[in-house]
């Protein structure tokens, strides 16, 4: 069977299936663990690796790496709602707000990545970028750099989630912080989609580089939103547990992959197609929104706020 010619439907609901499977061989992982370590933590890191691993192995069958994309947003509540019936955990209002952040920034990341993605027939462009640059190679490349990088990234972010979940914190003013930072980072990369794909629309077969709306002020509103949601995950667990410790390195982390890896790596995609991206990038913040600088007649640039200010 050829799964590439499956369209959309049959595809997301293939997907479906193998990402329930996935679930459930993560959870026998996990299971048969406990014959041989107690450590919770390290243990549903072996089942978050299991079930990366056999969407690895489907992605080898197909062809097609993009099968591990919407794993970014799929699995993170998952690991939460585990934590909380593993552990028994009581719902207290500190708990409620990190698992009701969690679980709208999942949701609405996951619908955004169904409503681009085509199906089994389009892969993300820079696997294939990173395939035809070393082939040879390219089989680590994809364990390594597309599966088993992210998901650890992503699994860190999680360690001081899992944390406050034990804590059962009630009320603390940090932790509605970090709560309204998580939903306004849904909120941010919502509105970012949204103008994009109306840019898309009304832009049609144009070589054309955004500038309205949230992409005035940032080159990447959407990629701010997703650093911004694990800084205010981060912020939730310093307000119930009180200590500045390891778990920092979490959202800096995260902050240092788009700032040092996704961003340039789209951004120089982006130069060959449309050379005049530079001039809006040497305008626009990186990643923080800020007030864009702007033209003078001689073709100089200044800011339109403070003059002494530098791009973020």
């Amino acid at each position: 069977m050829n799964l590439r010619k499956f369209n959309k439907l049959q595809s997301a609901l293939t997907l479906l299936a193998l990402y329930l499977v996935a679930i459930a061989l993560g959870a026998l992982a996990y299971h048969l663990s406990g014959n041989f370590l107690d450590d919770v933590l390290v243990r549903l890191l072996i089942a978050d690796i299991v079930a990366t691993l056999l969407v690895f192995g489907f992605g080898l069958l197909i062809r097609n790496s993009s099968a591990y994309d919407p794993y970014w947003s799929v699995i993170p509540p998952v690991i939460l709602f585990a934590i909380v019936g593993i552990l028994q955990v009581k719902i207290t209002l500190g708990s409620a707000m990190l698992l009701g952040a969690v679980t709208l920034w999942a949701v609405r990341l996951t619908i955004n990545w169904y409503l681009n993605w085509e199906d089994f027939s389009s892969q993300d462009w820079r696997y294939t970028m990173i395939h035809d640059r070393q082939p040879r190679i390219w089989f680590l490349s994809n364990l390594f750099g597309i599966h088993l990088m992210p998901t650890a990234i992503v699994f860190i972010q999680l360690i001081g989630a899992t944390r406050v979940l034990a804590m059962e914190p009630g009320f603390h003013p940090l932790i509605l912080l970090g709560f309204l930072m998580s939903l306004s980072a849904a909120l941010i990369q919502y509105v970012a989609d949204r103008q994009m794909m109306r840019f898309r629309l009304t832009h049609q077969g144009q070589k054309a580089c955004i500038e309205e709306g949230l992409w005035k002020y940032s080159r990447h509103p959407n990629y701010f939103g997703e650093v911004w949601m694990w800084w205010g995950v981060w912020i939730m667990y310093f307000g119930a547990s009180g200590t500045l410790d390891i778990t920092l390195i979490a959202p800096v982390l995260m902050t240092a992959l788009f700032l040092f890896i996704s961003i340039p790596m789209m951004e120089k995609k982006i130069l060959l197609s449309r050379p005049q991206y530079q001039e809006y990038r040497s305008r626009v913040s990186v990643l923080i929104p800020f007030f864009p600088k702007r033209k003078l007649a001689s073709g100089s640039i200044e800011t339109d706020s403070d003059p002494d200010h530098l791009s973020l």
